[in-house]
């Protein structure tokens, strides 16, 4: 208590140990009374029968809310944790109004399977079902309770009788059944989903509702986080620039979906290609940006799974830099050092390095794309997303010769 109070006093900022102590308060008042466990190391919950409740996300919601909102933030990952166990109804007539379709980064299923092998080991067999979306995200099932939303990452019970193209069916259908137009113009041309159930970014599949926005041309949208969908037109360069720059901002601190920009062909969903330079240049930087969020955290996953399980290799970190006077151009770069065992991920180039009797580093910078071309036999794609690669030995200083470096 006389904690609490210096925070008010001194306006502390709110620390990951004591935002666990929050969600692990407010959990008991609401009645969880099986064993919950903070595990500081990984700022996640241990709970139930050795699951996790990982705290990043919540905290991140939490302190980005306005502070009349926070405690709403605080109840649904709450309501998330108690009903972590809620079974789905036994029948599909039971649980067929309950369906929606989630959209969620590819991301998230490998942390779900990184979290099952370490419990399971590497070689225990985990298969999520669902749909491809786009390069970065996917189509899942979910059952829509009052309190909270269950993602099923495994598909559909298999008592229930259906596939899941059956069920995502379903799921879609009672999704437009609950949709009615909700867009604000957030910039001239440019509109923001406003349903704020939960849903707003599964509306893209519904291309009737994005369509029927004020929009110039055909919709070009973008979900760059669970709770953001926005749209505008073909038509409107200036909407779609706005757009991507909204997405820059959301993916600071929201929880990333995707970071790229979609159309409609035919009612399928399909890259939106654009002819302006500028524009396509800011869109790979904004794919960078995501990419070295997910990069992080499953290295963050990896270095821990490969600690527990005594293997020794490197997991190589994910690096952007602004390239000079390029207007915001970003590029990535990883490092691979002789003698290192080591998990790259997939950057645009690559920092061989070379330590020298004196301890010095002799480091020459070179493209991903060259690399792989001439010396891919040296890289050994690891079944990982976002992709590594493990290496396999160094290159000789022939096979170095053979590499253009970078100034």
């Amino acid at each position: 208590m006389f904690g609490s109070l210096l925070d008010k006093l001194f306006n502390r900022p709110l620390t990951e140990d004591a935002f666990a102590e929050k969600v692990i308060k407010a959990a008991r008042e609401a009645g969880f009374s099986e064993p919950l466990e903070y595990v500081p190391k990984e700022f996640r919950l241990k709970h139930g029968d050795g699951s996790y409740f990982n705290l990043h996300n919540a905290f991140n919601d939490y302190q980005n809310a306005e502070k009349a909102h926070k405690s709403d933030v605080l109840k649904g990952y709450v309501s998330t944790l108690l009903g972590y166990k809620k079974p789905a109804p036994p029948t599909f007539e039971g649980v067929r109004p309950l369906l929606r379709p989630v959209i969620r980064n590819l991301a998230m299923l490998e942390e779900v399977r990184l979290h099952h092998v370490r419990s399971k080991g590497w070689d225990a067999p985990y298969t999520a079902v669902h749909q491809a979306l786009g390069t970065d995200c996917v189509t899942l099932l979910a059952v829509d309770y009052p309190e909270t939303t269950s993602t099923l990452t495994e598909g559909p019970d298999p008592h229930w009788g259906v596939s899941l193209d059956e069920a995502l069916a379903v799921a879609v259908s009672n999704l437009r059944e609950a949709t009615q137009d909700a867009f604000d113009e957030i910039v001239p041309g440019l509109y923001l989903g406003r349903w704020n159930d939960g849903y707003d970014t599964s509306r893209v599949l519904l291309p009737d509702v994005l369509q029927r926005a004020a929009i110039k041309g055909r919709p070009v949208f973008m979900i760059p986080t669970r709770d953001i969908l926005m749209v505008t037109g073909d038509k409107d360069e200036a909407g779609i620039r706005h757009m991507v720059e909204v997405s820059f901002k959301a993916m600071e601190s929201g929880r990333a979906v995707s970071s790229q920009v979609y159309t409609y062909d035919d009612q399928r969903i399909v890259p939106f290609i654009s002819q302006d330079e500028a524009l396509t240049a800011r869109m790979a930087s904004l794919e960078h940006m995501l990419l070295q969020g997910n990069y992080h955290a499953q290295k963050e996953q990896l270095d821990i799974l490969h600690d527990e399980q005594k293997i020794d290799v490197f997991v190589a970190t994910y690096t952007l830099f602004e390239l000079k006077d390029s207007h915001g151009k970003t590029f990535s770069l990883c490092s691979w050092t002789e003698t290192v065992d080591t998990l790259l991920p997939k950057t645009d180039r690559v920092a061989l390095v070379q330590i020298q009797p004196d301890g010095t580093a002799q480091t020459q910078v070179v493209e991903w794309a060259e690399l792989e071309a001439k010396l891919g036999d040296l890289l050994a794609p690891a079944s990982l997303y976002p992709a590594r690669y493990r290496t396999l030995g160094f290159p000789t200083p022939a096979q170095l010769s053979q590499l253009t470096p970078l100034v």
